[in-house]
């Protein structure tokens, strides 16, 4: 895994990954469990059966918890047989982590498109929201409904207890972190903002803010971004020569 770029002593300042270093922004994460090393595609019928196991074990897991549920209470939510379940995934815990997996890149996947999207609109946001803007759709990504952030709760904590889990899922937020920081900087670049400490620190307090947010959804019944818009505005600073905060303009 490369590192993240280290700030400058005096004055931090974010500096940019070297060419060669930068994760790519599209780069694909590992396949999930269950799947052949090599990823091939499955056929559209096993996708399928796939799709509806794990959307079961959602909402069995965020009911019972990881540990309370069974195989058979998943089959049986799915509407298939522990054949299908055992031609899918080779255990629980291979359910788990690909359920993990599938969550961070969905994460990915929607602050890549709001990246895009900034970008297409080419005007008309303010620097700070254009940055809103990438980070909100990695915060809200999923759906946000309680039974998914439970069950959010319930995956990671499972992984933190199962020792075969925790290395396997470490590396693969750690690949996802890498895309991440790369979403971000290319955000920071176009609003023409810059991060005022080093790039690991305000990595650390934004995906702290997420699980905070998260953590208040659980009880409010929904996410608010408020927290996450106000860090943002105390994280970053414009570039030389761009508006400051408190009289944005439009990028």
């Amino acid at each position: 895994m490369t590192s993240l770029p280290e700030a400058a002593a005096a004055a931090p300042r974010p500096t940019a990954l070297p060419p060669a270093a930068r994760p790519s922004p599209t780069a694909t994460p590992a396949p999930p469990p269950g799947l052949p090393a090599s990823g091939s595609p499955l056929s559209a019928r096993r996708a399928r059966t796939r799709q509806r196991l794990m959307a079961a074990a959602i909402a069995v897991f965020a009911e019972r918890g990881v540990i309370g549920a069974s195989v058979e209470e998943i089959c049986e939510a799915a509407g298939f047989t522990r054949g299908a379940f055992y031609s899918n995934f080779a255990d629980k815990d291979a359910l788990v982590l690909a359920l993990i997996e599938q969550g961070i890149a969905e994460e990915y996947a929607a602050a890549e498109r709001a990246v895009a999207e900034l970008k297409a609109q080419g005007g008309g946001l303010t620097a700070t929201a254009a940055v809103a803007q990438v980070l909100g759709r990695l915060n809200l990504g999923g759906t946000g409904d309680r039974t998914s952030l439970l069950a959010q709760q319930e995956l990671l904590l499972y992984a933190a207890r199962v020792a075969e889990l925790r290395a396997p899922y470490q590396a693969f937020v750690d690949a996802c972190r890498a895309q991440v920081h790369a979403l971000v900087a290319d955000a920071l670049q176009f609003a023409e903002l810059e991060f005022t400490m080093p790039v690991e620190l305000a990595l650390d307090l934004l995906m702290g803010a997420h699980d905070q947010m998260h953590q208040r959804a659980l009880f409010s019944g929904e996410l608010d971004p408020t927290a996450m818009h106000a860090l943002i505005m105390n994280l970053t600073r414009p570039r030389s020569g761009a508006a400051l905060h408190p009289g944005e303009e439009s990028v």
